[in-house]
């Protein structure tokens, strides 16, 4: 999909801040605390990066995280599939594009495209459903497109991820969640699950270079996750479930 077939679908620029729905760019730097014990950025800090410039974007178009609490809707990301073509180093400045790629279902897409002097080095495939707090359930995306977010298109199938599925497991550990974990509604942070997969990862697939987190059940403060994993394929299956139910469903390569 093109900028322009994206540009066409939703040409909205917000007339305040000069910023569009269909493509907005972030300056970033990586920082030494975002440097892992390989010498490498950390996937939590990617993740990170990620929801930043996404808040950013939001922010920019006026429908950032206060004006959709007031409107009590939310996305919630359900799934980040991870490509790394080559990780950047400490101090590397990165410009980060990030643009809608249409809707399936009640699914929203939207790419991450990290660039170092031109190249990419990262993308990052996000996957989100919005809801509606009063009605509890997720909201179909013409009700979004009332408010000018994202472009009314069909994400093209390539860029729809299958959802991941294992059967039973080994048990690898137990992960708590802590105070330290939840974001501001009072969930673990989608970030989080970064630090909790690199922690649980064999160290033979330390050295990936593509990661599919599916986020299924919110974890809370007292919960804790029961991680499951083994060698599937030519990567690492991961499981963390809680209470009984999957939390997340992750896989390694």
């Amino acid at each position: 999909m093109t900028d322009e077939e994206i540009r066409k679908a939703d040409p909205y620029v917000n007339p305040e801040t000069g910023i569009a729905v269909a493509k907005f760019e972030r300056k970033a730097r990586v920082a030494s605390y975002q440097i892992g014990a390989a010498g490498n950025i950390r996937l939590s800090a990617l993740l990170r990066m990620e929801q930043e410039t996404g808040e950013e974007h939001m922010d920019g178009i006026g429908m950032g995280y206060e004006w959709l609490m007031k409107e009590q809707k939310a996305f919630l990301i359900t799934t980040n599939q991870v490509t790394i073509h080559r990780l950047p180093q400490r101090n590397e400045h990165l410009t980060i594009v990030t643009r809608p790629l249409g809707t399936s279902g009640v699914q929203f897409y939207r790419e991450f495209s990290f660039q170092s002097e031109g190249k990419e080095i990262v993308r990052i495939l996000q996957v989100s459903v919005a809801v509606d707090f009063r009605e509890h359930k997720p909201l179909r995306p013409d009700k979004i497109y009332e408010y000018r977010i994202f472009c009314p298109l069909q994400a093209e199938k390539k860029e729809r991820p299958s959802r991941l599925r294992f059967e039973e497991m080994p048990k690898l550990g137990d992960r708590p969640i802590r105070y330290s974990d939840l974001d501001r509604n009072g969930h673990l942070t989608n970030t989080i699950y970064g630090d909790i997969i690199e922690d649980f990862l064999p160290e033979a697939f330390r050295n990936y270079h593509n990661a599919q987190i599916n986020y299924q059940k919110e974890s809370k403060l007292g919960d804790t996750l029961e991680l499951f994993g083994e060698v599937h394929n030519d990567g690492f299956a991961m499981q963390g479930v809680h209470n009984g139910e999957i939390g997340f469903t992750a896989f390694i390569s």
